[in-house]
């Protein structure tokens, strides 16, 4: 069997190759990349972990992993695996991990452009990685792009917000072996860096200086057709100064565009290198002549080439460089360069040759001609930087392409040793020749030859550009008949400098003639020798030759025929002998000039006579002096080109007479030295060093250069400032005068030796006294001459180490320092000593052990000085931090331990306590202080601990050794608040954290050992406030780090709270008795620890608590002082984002089996303790969780309001009472719930009495009176509820503040505003309009709710008008991951227990409390809407309850579960929602039901026909729309069903106790008629003409409901219809009456029994109105009988306004409903009577302590219908329709014979049957028709209140009043023109919806017949087709999955809908105005006939925008 064995180490580490799922218990899951960790094998499987996971271990297949090599340490139980790579690639590799997780987390933040970004560079990474590892790379390429990776991942850490990596060349610093003062300088690098990286994620250039610039320049392609071969020469042009500043770069290509070189096709490349600074600042052009190479006049028809080739002008192309820099600017990281296009042009004269790009770049484009637009060059250039072996090293593929080096004409910035040059530039000008008789131009050809001194001419010295072979002689290129030619052509002579001297040259000038093919006529020739007779070259200037006449013949070629006898020009010496001699062979014509330029570029010819008089001094030995003297003003470049000449020379002459020219030498020698610091020649310093080493061989100067050094000094000191000048430059010198000095000693002493060796010693130390007493000197005069000595001091150490020891040289330098006074208060001088000590210290003398002893001492007590004063802190901590490097390196080295000890020893002597007094008074702002402390944090990590032990050893007395701890422990909670270092420095930070950490551990050991006998308690105390300050610390906070950042620091430093935490526990149980002294002080501080969240540290630090509560208690009896401060600090430290439910739990069980175990006698005070601080816990931790974001308001607001209560009733802490009710304040006023607000500031000033006692100041208010500050909170209210509308709520706050204005304060001004407030809230209340609010019952079920929600049921009050589909969302944005239940059936313990969050809903209805207000009929609608709906604490909501068997007519077996809810606290309050404190269900039955529905209605006609009295003015609208609902009921049968139900001898014999109540609702339906009467009365004398019809129809149909009535024995009814056959006369129609008939009485007068008095209460609600969606179709069905059209009654009249949901509580007093939810008349005491009447048939009653299972399932009443007819058409005796099976109500008459013919279909594909047993089966369970999708199970089609008659509420609705436009529409809370019922998602009952009202036509159109056939639409929201129950007042939401949004169906734009009203079936097309008569339809949709169609339409139910308004069409019936 197998066996498991351990891994070998190279079988450690691995990578998954692919996915792995383990099914196996012991498995580990691997992903893809995941890397792990092996620790055993056995048989093809390994056991590990995943280094994400290292928790978790288990087992996976070994076929998952690929193994990479890896380093081990430490094997065996806590061994540590590494991978073995390249660093850059495993720090690419962490940072794709770490920023992949933030790159996600981006995404869901909508962080786009940042996305987006990061994405792009982490695809940038991942290729560079796989470059890295390819190993296809040069070490260059490497290097190069190591450093474009670190530099892309130190950008994107920076855009991030990551952590800043230190790096010292691109890799990350070694902490370990770094020191911190050079951690700290790596920071600030690496910052600078990193801002400098562009957003490319590339480094851009730094800043430093630099001198050399090369162009590098590419030919892609020539574009031109010149049709020859073709020469074209590109140089760079200054257009300011307008002249060539470069060589030209010459290229030749064939006929065909090609290299004539074959081997240069795809190198065509150049380098115009040693451009400077100056040169960049140019003008500059790239310019580019092309010249053919062909015939004299090219012909593109010959095809014959000819024997003589000429060089002809073809064009020129230019391009500014600016472009070039541009462009290279724009272009990212390892992007090729960019091309560019140079456009050829060619000259219209092609004498202009000369200037053609004069012309282009000044765009004189008359004289130029463009070859084309896409004709040109192709071309590419890039400017590199640095010197050119930089440059060639960096790019060495550029250079091994052949590249061609063009060099500038002349010498460039700087001038590199080595650099031999021996270059002539000739420029060809111009000529002017005589015409000789012809009447056209020469065509003049000039060939030039370079002739030696034998008269040879020299071979392939003539170059015509770079890039192309030398050649013997140039001809120029032609211009056609022109004898005054321009050229402008540079050429580059490069004659050998041993041939240079009698070498000359000659230009031959040639006819080439067009007539003599082939030949070319010599007629001329010029000539000019290369050196004049001083041995100097031609000058840098023009030269107008002589031009002689000649021809080709033997004497022409003999140079010396024309070099001895004629002049070259006007300037040349030759006789005139001469002249007439050669002018017999050679005449010249004095007309005839030849102009050139020259300009000599030589290391070795100079043009200098100064110069050559110098090097040629023997030759005149009494001018040395003169030559000596000006010297010094000889140019640069001519002193560098010769220096080692000059040198030589000048100490020849120091050895030639050393009295006589030692001085003057000495002068010239700090002269030249001192030139070449100058930046141009500065690389000549090294040319210096090696002459000195080489070539130097003056063995006896060094005696006059010590004593001219030393004259010098001295003279400086006596003499004035002309002295002190040359003081100053021989100061600057002093390198190379001491290497001088040196080395020719050394050569001395070679020579003899070592012969006087102590006499030169003796010189030596006179030279250094001088230098000592220059330094000792406080004089103002000579500060320049001290101060340029110590600057230059430090180069002279290296060169002293070769005749000196390093005792003898560390002395010299010492005393030089110290004699520098301590005292004196020069500061130029003081910051110049410390750079020379800041130099001392970097200097290699310094690292050796002998000479370190001596110097650190002298270091130390200067800067020690320094510091102590605070003079030039910069400079002091810089050199301090200078030997703290160096002592770190040394530490490193084992053998050194012994020296740095006693170095480190003599640091912490001299400099930590000023280091620790430093760090406490120094600017944090400055620059200095975070170098200052990282000096500190450095020389602590260098302390061990013997320095420890010596340190504190040395403290000798106890007060010393208090102060330096205390001062330490001030200064370590500085450090430790990590201000002086940026928040990404984290690497500078942990480092800090851990020399504190490890400080702390040796102070501790002190603090115990001297301060605990005699207790110090502001020592004690500030030892714990820094262990608290630095375990708090943000920096140390693990869990809030990213895990690659965390993981990092773990490795590194472990977490160093766990130390610190145990180590003030320690330190804690070690106080003994002296705990008391930190009581309750300390409390806070541990409290704090304990939050931190490590475990192991919390069970460590939590019975600190108990032993607090204990020693208190103890002491004093309580422990309140702890319990009120842990209360208090509990409360901030949560708020901080500090503490969770681990720490919550821990503390309950930790400190309550504590307080259970050891405290018998408190142990009850204790233990309630402890559970009150867990509550506290768990509400301050939920109301931190939702302190964020906007959609977590409410719960801010709940968890507020929870702990308010806490502070308030269960501990009494009034402070933190206050506090949270301030907090409420501020989020309603953000929330603009001013309302709530208002009562939230009350909470407060109920706290307060009418007092003159004064009240300190606290964070809201100043200090002040009880009163004044009572006062301003109420004013405060005040205008919150102005805000709110709330001003039944201020008028009290205004009475209260007017009485004590008029009665205690007398302050009458005041008393006169508020009496106006109060004034104006009473005019608000009647003149002002207020929005409706609905009500919502919300229940909150599972366990991950807060605690304030948690298994809790809310009644919430909703946002003006808000649905409670808006609802629903709402409070889905604030729970996204909430489950949102479809119904409110009770909930089991599986639900409420689980851990998922579940949300129902639904609408509840509220109870006023103020029923007397309400009773009274007289009250204004405007104050009775405002009871009804505020100050309400009861709620109910209703579902539906089928018992017994099925019935055709089912409000027969339809009852009511009621349920009531009573809320903690009335609404509106400090809430928008408050708890359920006790819910009670009641049932109610049917009969009451029908009681209660009639009784409503009644109420609602009268108050109707009250307004229309009171108020003829009034529109009859509204009051046409109610009698015409009740007369013409034509949805519920109206009457007749309640009359089949209850008034049948059937139902009176099974329910005999039911008599009382039948006999009420008989006496309802009588007291209807009357009441109709009235209606109609009053309707009659008020209606306007266009309504007599519907008048007169309403008339008929009301006679023969009474006739339908007469069994009823009412003789009431026949007394109706006499008044109303005379109201309805016609000639009474248009009259109006003053006497109005007053509204009959009641028929019944008894008194109230109980029944009746239940059948008022506000328990049986009232639905106002709904409206259902129909289709009109043309066609009847087939199943559907049809009757006259004298059955169909006629619509109603719209409505004017829109209607919320809920009750409107803002209507004025004329267009009020008076059926609201709850009756006005019903005192609230009713309501709570009912619920516990036996006599009303209650079946049970639910406990009023749960609310889990609170039947939330609502149904409306069941209301009674009629039957709808059209004015005029129908009769009330139509025969009932055929539907099938039982019907919910009265079946719909069939309507036939309309005028149209249209008729009223039936369902089609549902019948009634279907829809009645869905209705029976909703109210016993959840069951749901099967054609009704899942979660639209309880949902209907047509409310119940659909088939009431005439309930819903409408406005007038006036011709001239302005109707709501779409968009109004849509933001009205009312009914969509939707097929929805008026009920919500759940159930519960809307009371007052109405339909829309259409656009208002431009004129009012009649309300036509209504069509033959009416189609019940498929109800879209819940896919049923026909008439259905609206049982529950509830509008569904289509179904959500957990965490989404429920979504709103919508309704498909454009169609067409008929709406059901409550009384009536009316047309609604989007566009038409419904007028009494009339009504104008567009075509309906097509039927939806099949099932799944209904459930597609059922998805587009609930759209609430209106639809496109149809085009009306023109009814049958139309007026028009």
């Amino acid at each position: 069997m197998a066996t498991w064995s351990p891994t070998p180490p190279h079988k450690k580490y691995g990578v998954a190759i692919d996915n792995y799922v383990s099914k196996l218990p012991c498995g580990v899951n691997l992903q893809i990349g995941e890397t792990v960790q092996i620790l055993e094998e056995c048989a093809g499987w390994y056991r590990g972990f995943s280094l994400r996971n290292k928790e978790k271990k288990g087992v996976f297949p070994a076929s998952y992993v690929h193994l990479k090599e890896a380093k081990v340490e430490n094997i065996g139980q806590y061994e540590t695996v590494s991978p073995v790579e390249n660093p850059t690639v495993l720090e690419v590799t962490s940072v794709l991990r770490e920023w992949g997780q933030m790159w996600k987390r981006l995404y869901v933040e909508r962080h786009s452009q940042l996305f987006h970004t990061v994405k792009k560079l982490m695809l940038e990474l991942i290729q560079m990685r796989r470059q890295l590892m390819s190993g296809t790379l040069t070490q260059d390429q490497i290097r190069e792009l190591k450093l474009r990776i670190t530099s892309k991942i130190d950008w994107g850490n920076r855009k991030l917000g990551l952590d800043l990596v230190p790096r010292i060349d691109g890799e990350v610093v070694d902490v370990d072996r770094t020191s911190a003062v050079q951690l700290y300088q790596v920071h600030i690098r690496s910052q600078q860096d990193t801002q400098n990286s562009s957003s490319r994620g590339t480094v851009r250039k730094s800043k430093k200086k630099v001198l050399s610039h090369h162009l590098y320049f590419i030919l892609k392609n020539f574009a031109c057709n010149v049709g020859e071969d073709t020469d074209i020469f590109f140089s760079l042009y200054d257009a300011i100064e307008n002249k060539f500043i470069s060589e030209r770069f010459h290229v030749k290509l064939t006929k065909n565009g090609l290299p004539v070189n074959v081997e240069r096709l795809h190198s065509l490349s150049a380098f115009f290198i040693d451009l400077g600074n100056q040169d960049l600042a140019r003008e500059l052009y790239m310019v580019a002549h092309i010249f053919r190479i062909g015939k004299m006049v090219y012909s593109s028809g010959e095809s014959k080439k000819s024997s003589v080739q000429y060089r002809r002008p073809y064009g020129c192309a230019v391009m500014s460089i600016q472009e070039v820099l541009v462009a290279q600017a724009d272009q990212s990281e390892g992007q090729e360069d960019k091309e560019f296009l140079m456009k050829v042009y060619s000259c219209n004269n092609e004498n202009e040759m000369w200037q053609l790009h004069e012309n282009i770049i000044r765009k004189q484009l008359g004289k130029v001609n463009l070859q084309g637009s896409s004709y040109g060059m192709v071309v590419s250039m890039s400017l590199l930087h640095g010197e050119l072996a930089q440059v060639r090293q960096e790019n060495a593929f550029l250079f091994n392409k052949g590249v061609t080096l063009v060099r500038k004409l002349g010498f460039s910035d700087v001038i590199m040793p080595g650099d031999i040059r021996n270059d002539l530039y000739v420029t060809l000008e111009r000529a002017e020749f005589e015409k000789g008789g012809k009447t056209t131009g020469k065509n003049v050809e000039v060939t030039m030859v370079v002739l030696g001194e034998d008269g040879e001419v020299l071979q392939e010295c003539i170059s015509l550009g770079e890039g192309e072979l030398y050649t013997s002689e140039y001809q120029s290129y032609v211009l056609y008949h022109n004898n005054n030619p321009r050229w402008g052509e540079t050429i580059k002579l490069a004659v050998p400098i041993d041939k240079f001297y009698g070498s000359h040259l000659r230009f031959e000038f040639r006819h080439c003639s067009t007539k003599d093919k082939d030949v070319k006529k010599l007629f001329a020739f010029a000539f000019t020798p290369l050196m004049i007779g001083d041995g100097t070259t031609l000058q840098d200037r023009q030269h107008e030759l002589f031009v002689y006449k000649c021809e080709e013949n033997v004497k022409f070629h003999s140079p010396a025929m024309y070099l001895t006898n004629l002049p070259s020009s006007g300037e040349d010496t030759i006789g005139t002998i001469g002249l007439s001699e050669g002018g017999a062979t050679f005449p010249r014509s004095p007309k005839e000039t030849f102009v050139i330029s020259t300009v000599v570029c030589s290391t070795k010819l100079t043009q200098n006579v100064d110069l050559l008089g110098l090097l040629k001094w023997k030759a005149h030995p009494d001018r040395v002096q003169d030559t000596l003297q000006r010297l010094t003003r000889v140019d640069g470049e001519d002193i560098v080109k010769f220096l080692h000449d000059i040198l030589d020379t000048l100490f020849a002459i120091m050895d030639e007479n050393t009295e006589k020219y030692g001085k003057q030498v000495f002068q010239v020698l700090v002269f030249i030295i001192d030139m070449l610091h100058s930046e141009k020649f500065q690389h000549f310093r090294e040319v210096l060093d090696t002459y000195i080493q080489k070539h130097f061989a003056g063995a006896l100067v060094y005696k006059e250069l010590i004593a001219s050094f030393k004259r010098t000094l001295d003279t400086s000191v006596t003499s004035g400032m002309d002295k002190q000048e040359q003081a100053q430059n021989m100061l600057k010198a002093i390198e190379y005068i001491f290497k001088f000095i040196i080395q020719s000693r050394v050569l001395y002493g070679r020579a003899t030796c070592g012969q006087e060796a102590e006499s030169f010693k003796d010189d030596f130390m006179t030279m250094f006294t001088s230098i000592n007493r220059v330094l000792a000197q406080p004089v103002e005069a000579l500060l320049q001459v001290q101060v340029t000595l110590l600057k230059y001091f430090h180069s002279i150490y290296d060169e002293l180490l070769r005749l000196f020891d390093l005792h003898e040289v560390a002395r010299f330098i010492a005393n030089a320092v110290d004699s520098i006074p301590l005292d004196h208060n020069m500061t130029l001088l003081n910051q110049t000593k410390l750079k020379c000590i800041e130099h001392t210290i970097k200097a290699n003398i310094f690292r050796e052990t002998v000479s370190r002893a001596i110097l650190l001492s002298t270091c130390l007590r200067h800067l020690s000085h320094h510091m102590r004063q605070k003079q030039e802190l910069k400079l002091g901590v810089a050199a301090v931090g200078d030997i703290i490097i160096l002592i770190q390196e040394l530490s490193h080295d084992q053998s050194m331990s012994s020296v740095v000890q006693e170095n480190v020893q003599l640091l912490v002597d001299s400099l930590l306590e000023l280091m620790f007094q430093g760090v406490m008074t120094i600017d944090r702002t400055g620059e200095v202080a975070g170098h200052y402390v990282s000096c500190l944090i450095g020389l602590l990590g260098l302390m061990n601990e013997e320095h420890y032990r010596c340190l504190l050893e040395g403290l000798t007395d106890r007060k010393k050794l208090r102060d330096f701890l205390l001062r330490i422990f001030i200064v370590f909670r500085e450090l430790v608040k990590q201000d002086h270092f940026p928040r990404d420095w984290v690497t500078m930070r942990m480092l800090t954290n851990n020399v504190v950490l490890t400080a702390l551990q040796y102070f501790s050991q002190a603090l115990t050992e001297t301060f605990l006998f005699m207790f110090d308690q502001q020592l004690w105390s500030s030892y714990f406030g820094l262990a608290v300050a630095f375990l708090t610390q943000a920096s140390l906070q693990l869990e809030s780090f990213t895990e690659a950042k965390r993981n990092k620091i773990l490795e590194k430093y472990c977490d160093m709270r766990v130390p610190m935490g145990f180590e003030i526990l320690s330190m804690w149980q070690s106080l003994g008795e002296h705990k008391l002294n930190f009581l309750p002080g300390m409390v806070g501080s541990f409290l704090e620890i304990s939050l931190v969240p490590e475990t192991e540290l919390r069970k460590a630090l939590i019975p600190v608590f108990h032993d607090m509560m204990e020693c208190e208690q103890a002491t004093r009896g309580s422990f309140k002082e702890v319990e009120c401060e842990m209360i208090d600090k509990l409360d901030i430290l949560i708020s901080q984002d500090k503490g969770d439910d681990e720490y919550r739990e821990l503390f309950h069980s930790i400190l309550l089996d504590r307080v259970q175990i050891e405290n018998a006698d408190w142990q009850e005070t204790a233990g309630s303790f402890v559970n009150s601080m867990t509550r506290l816990l768990e509400r301050l931790l939920d109301y931190r969780h939702v302190m964020k974001g906007s959609e977590n308001r409410d719960k801010r607001m709940g968890c507020t309001v929870s702990l308010l209560h806490f502070y308030h009733s269960d501990i009494q802490r009034e402070e933190m009472y206050i506090r949270y009710i301030y907090k409420l304040h501020d989020m309603h006023k953000e929330a603009e719930n001013y309302t709530e607000a208002g009562f939230t500031l009350l909470l407060h000033a109920h706290m307060l009495n009418w007092t003159c006692l004064m009240l300190p100041d606290d964070e809201w208010y100043p200090r002040q009176q009880e009163r004044e500050r009572k006062e301003k909170i109420y004013v405060m209210v005040i205008e919150y509820f102005d805000k709110g509308k709330s001003w039944e709520n201020g008028i009290p706050l205004c009475k209260e503040l007017a009485e004590q204005y008029e009665k205690k304060s007398f302050e009458y001004a005041k008393l006169s505003h508020i009496l106006q407030t109060q004034a104006h809230f009473f005019e608000n209340i009647l003149t002002e309009l207020r929005p409706e609010r609905p009500f919502y019952r919300v229940g909150y079920y599972g366990k991950k709710f807060p605690f304030f929600l948690r298994n809790k049921t809310f009644v919430y009050q909703g946002q003006p008008y808000e649905k409670i589909q808006d609802f629903s969302q709402r409070l889905q944005t604030e729970f996204p991951n909430a489950s949102f239940m479809t119904h409110n059936l009770p909930l089991d313990d599986e639900v409420i227990n689980s851990d998922v969050e579940y949300i129902q809903i639904c609408k509840a209805t509220p109870v006023p409390n103020d029923s007397e207000i309400l009773q009274d009929q007289t009250v204004p609608e405007k104050i009775a809407s405002y009871y009804r709906a505020n100050n309400i604490d009861t709620f109910i909501f209703d579902r539906p309850v089928h018992k017994g068997g099925k019935d055709e007519n089912l409000f027969k077996n339809m009852w009511l579960e009621r349920t009531i809810m009573v809320t903690t606290s009335t609404l509106p309050g400090i809430l928008k929602w408050f708890e359920v404190k006790s819910v009670q269900v009641v049932e109610i039955s049917p009969i009451e039901t029908a009681i209660q529905t009639m009784d409503n209605m009644n109420k609602e006609l009268r108050s109707l026909i009250h307004q229309h009295t009171t108020d003829q003015t009034r529109g009859v609208q509204i009051l046409s729309m109610r009698l015409n609902g009740v007369i013409d009921a034509a949805v519920n049968g109206g009457i007749s069903k309640y009359q089949e139900a209850f008034f049948e001898d059937d139902y009176i014999n099974a329910h005999p106790e039911d008599q009382q109540l039948v006999q009420r609702l008989k006496g309802l339906v009588m007291e209807q008629v009357s009441v109709l009467e009235s209606g109609l009365a009053i309707h009659g004398k008020l209606a306007p003409a266009e309504v007599v019809p519907l008048h007169r129809k309403m008339v008929e149909m009301f006679t023969a409901m009474k006739a339908s009535l007469a069994g009823q024995n009412s003789p009431s009814l026949w007394h109706t219809q006499k008044r109303l056959s005379v109201a309805s006369a016609p000639g009474a129609l248009g009259q109006r009456s003053s006497s109005i008939p007053s509204i009959p009485p009641s028929p019944e007068k008894k008194p109230a029994s109980p029944l009746s008095k239940s059948l008022q209460s506000p328990l049986f609600p009232v639905k106002t109105t709904t409206s259902k969606t129909y289709a009109i179709s043309t066609q009847p069905p087939a199943s559907v009988p049809t009757t006259p059209a004298s059955a169909v009654a006629p619509s109603p009249l719209l409505p004017e306004k829109r209607r919320n949901s809920t009750p409107n509580t803002n209507n004025t007093p004329a267009d009020t409903p008076v059926n609201q939810s709850v009756p006005t008349h019903v005192s609230r005491d009713s309501v709570l009577r009912h619920g516990s009447d036996p006599s009303l048939g209650i079946t049970r009653t639910q406990s009023p302590d749960r609310t889990d299972n609170i039947l939330t399932r609502s149904m409306d009443v069941i209301p009674y219908g009629t039957t709808n007819r059209h004015p005029g058409t129908g009769s009330q005796n139509s025969p009932r329709s055929s539907w099938a099976g039982p019907t919910v109500g009265p079946p719909i008459p069939p309507r036939t014979g309309l005028k149209g013919g249209f008729s009223l279909n039936s369902t089609t594909t549902s019948s009634a049957s279907s829809i009645t047993s869905s209705v029976s089966q909703a109210g016993g369970d959840d069951s749901v028709p099967p054609a009704l999708p899942a979660r639209v199970k309880r949902a209907s089609a047509v409310s119940l209140q659909s088939l009431d008659s005439g309930l819903a509420p409408s406005p007038p609705l006036t011709p001239n009043r302005a109707v709501p436009t779409p968009a109004s529409l849509q933001s009205s809370d009312t009914s969509s023109i939707s097929s929805t019922s008026s009920t919500d998602t759940n159930g519960s009952v809307d009371s007052s919806t109405v339909p829309p009202i259409p656009p208002k036509p431009s004129k009012v159109r009649p309300l036509p017949p209504v069509p033959t056939t009416l189609e019940p639409q498929v109800s879209k929201s819940f896919g049923r087709q026909g008439p259905q129950p609206a049982f529950f007042d509830c509008t569904p939401l289509v179904p959500a999955k957990s965490g989404q949004t429920p979504r709103i169906p919508e309704i498909p734009e454009g169609s067409q809908s008929v709406y059901m009203s409550p009384s009536s079936v009316y047309m609604f097309p989007t566009s038409v105005y419904m007028s009494p008569s009339s009504v104008s339809l567009s075509s309906p949709p097509p039927l939806v006939e099949k099932k799944k169609n209904q459930q597609a339409t059922a998805q587009q139910t609930y759209k609430s925008v209106p639809r496109p308004v149809p085009t009306p069409r023109k009814s049958v019936s139309d007026n028009r």
